[in-house]
C-alpha cells in the first residue's frame, strides 16, 4: 500500500485500510445488530464511538443487509430540532433506494422543500424550524418510513444523552414509545457521558431502563497503535521513532483523536525518506496549538470574567483536574468565594468545557488546556 494521502484521518469516516484496530469492538458491535439488539454504545470523548459505528456500516454483512442512518443530536435542544436533524439525515441518504420519494410523500404533518446545491449538484430536505408544528407528529412519520422499507435499517443516534437537556420534559418516554413500536429498526445510541448514559438505561425509574446491550470502548492498546502508526509511516515511505509515537500515547492517555492529530502533524512534518525523531514531540505540538489558536481565541472571548478565571486555575492545576470550590484552590487564584465559582462551572460542565474526573474539573479538550496554559 503506497499512500499519496496522509494516512492519519480525521474525519469521522475513515477507509478501511486507515482504520487502527477496534476488531473486537466491530465484531461485537455487528454481532448485535445482527441478532436484533438495540444498543447503547458509551465511552469518553474523542474516542472514536462515531467512527466505530461507520466502520461497521462498512462490513459487508451490514452494508449488504441494512439501510443505514446516523444522526448526531449535539446541537438539538428540543424535539424540534432533533425531528430536523432526523428528517435531512433520512433524506440526504443515498444509499437508501427509493428513500428522498417516501419521504417526500409521507410527511404530512409538514410541507417538505427541496434545496439544489449547484456547486454540489445534489438536493436536501429544507425544512424550517417554524415548519415543524407537531414534531412528535413528525417524527413518527419518518419512523415510520424507515420501518416500513424492504430491507431493515440501523439507526444511529449520536450524542443521545443530549435529550435529557430538551426543552421537552417528556422528550425519553416519547421516544422510547415511539422507538418501541418500530419493528423494522435497529436503534444504535451513543453517549459521550458515562454517568447520564447509565442514568438513561439503567435506571428502572427511567423510560429507557434495559431498552438495549450496553457497550464501552476503551482507549487503543498502546502497543497496537504504535505498530498502527509505523505501518501507516513505512507505506509512505517514511519512518518514525518508536519513541514518539509512545510519549505522544502517553501524554494524551491513549486518546484515540489526540494520537491521531498527533501522528497526522509528525507525517505531514516527515519528508519522504525520512525518519521523525522524539526530539520532535515540541514541534509537532507548538504547530497543532498553532493551528488552533485563533479559533480558541474566539471562543475565550464568549466567556464571562468569572469563567476566564475559573477555566484559567483549572488549566494550570495537574492534569486531574481541580476541586474548583476547595478553600486552597479558590485562594491559590483568587477566586473569591465558592458559590460564583460553582455557577461558573455549572456554566462551563453544561457547555462541556469542562468535566467530571472524579470529583474534581478538568478541561474537557487537552489542547484548549494547553492553549490557556499559555496566557
Amino acid at each position: 500500500m503506497k499512500n499519496t494521502r496522509n494516512p492519519f484521518i480525521l474525519t469521522p469516516f475513515v477507509p478501511k485500510q486507515y482504520f487502527c484496530d477496534r476488531e473486537n469492538e466491530t465484531t461485537q458491535l455487528c454481532k448485535h445488530i445482527l441478532n436484533g439488539r438495540n444498543v447503547a454504545l458509551f465511552a469518553k470523548r474523542r474516542l472514536g464511538k462515531t467512527g466505530l459505528i461507520r466502520h461497521c456500516f462498512e462490513q459487508d454483512e451490514i452494508k449488504n443487509a441494512f439501510n443505514t442512518f446516523l444522526v448526531d443530536i449535539y446541537p438539538a435542544g428540543s424535539l424540534k430540532e432533533m425531528t430536523s436533524l432526523f428528517a435531512k439525515e433520512v433524506f440526504s441518504n443515498s444509499k437508501a433506494p427509493g428513500i428522498q420519494d417516501k419521504i417526500l410523500r409521507g410527511l404530512k404533518s409538514v410541507q417538505p422543500k427541496i434545496a439544489y446545491n449547484e456547486l454540489t449538484s445534489t438536493y436536501s430536505l429544507s425544512i424550517g424550524m417554524g415548519d415543524i408544528v407537531q414534531p412528535e407528529k413528525t417524527l413518527e412519520e419518518i419512523l415510520s418510513i424507515i420501518d416500513g422499507m424492504k430491507k431493515p435499517s440501523i439507526v444511529a443516534i449520536d450524542e443521545f444523552q443530549k435529550i435529557r437537556d430538551f426543552q421537552e420534559k417528556n422528550a425519553e418516554a416519547y421516544l422510547r414509545t415511539a422507538f418501541q413500536k418500530c419493528k423494522n429498526i435497529v436503534f444504535l445510541f451513543t453517549g459521550s457521558i458515562g454517568h447520564s448514559m447509565n442514568n438513561i438505561f439503567k435506571s428502572p425509574d427511567k423510560p429507557f431502563y434495559n431498552s438495549a446491550v450496553m457497550m464501552t470502548i476503551n482507549v487503543i492498546d498502546r502497543d497496537v497503535y504504535k505498530d498502527f502508526a509505523l505501518k501507516m509511516f513505512h507505506s509512505g515511505e517514511r519512518d518514525i521513532e518508536e519513541a514518539l509515537i509512545e510519549k505522544c500515547y502517553d501524554y494524551f492517555d491513549g486518546v484515540t483523536w489526540y494520537n491521531q492529530l498527533m501522528m497526522n502533524e509528525a507525517y505531514a512534518q516527515t519528508d519522504k525518506g525520512g525518519t521523525i525523531s522524539i526530539e520532535a514531540f515540541d514541534s509537532i505540538y507548538e504547530a497543532i496549538i498553532a493551528q488552533q489558536a485563533f479559533s480558541y481565541q474566539e471562543l475565550f472571548s464568549r466567556f464571562s470574567s468569572k469563567q476566564k478565571q475559573l477555566l484559567l486555575a483549572i488549566a494550570r492545576e495537574d492534569k486531574e483536574g481541580a476541586m474548583v470550590t476547595s478553600q486552597a484552590f479558590l485562594q491559590k487564584y483568587g477566586l473569591g468565594g465558592a458559590s460564583s465559582s460553582q455557577t461558573a462551572a455549572i456554566a462551563l460542565k453544561k457547555g462541556n468545557y469542562i468535566s467530571d474526573n472524579g470529583n474534581k474539573k478538568q478541561i474537557t479538550d487537552l489542547i484548549f488546556r494547553d492553549w490557556l496554559k499559555k496566557l
